[in-house]
């Protein structure tokens, strides 16, 4: 038997550990793994609101540097 499953993991963990720090992908994993057994979705809608924010941001810069 392998030594790998001396510390089980559940799937979201594991899928974490794939992810880029940082990365919207492991935003919204943790988002998930933060709302544990309640509603996911208002953690999840708060990640996607502060990322299209970011974008919006990112976008109106240089649009006031010309």
């Amino acid at each position: 038997m392998e030594n790998a499953e001396e510390e089980p993991q559940d799937n979201l963990t594991r899928l974490k550990s794939h992810l880029k720090a940082g990365s919207l992908a492991e935003r919204l994993v943790s988002a998930r793994m933060d709302a544990g057994a309640s509603d996911p979705r208002p953690n999840i809608r708060k990640v996607l609101t502060d990322r299209i924010e970011e974008l919006g941001r990112a976008h109106d810069v240089p649009d006031q540097q010309a």
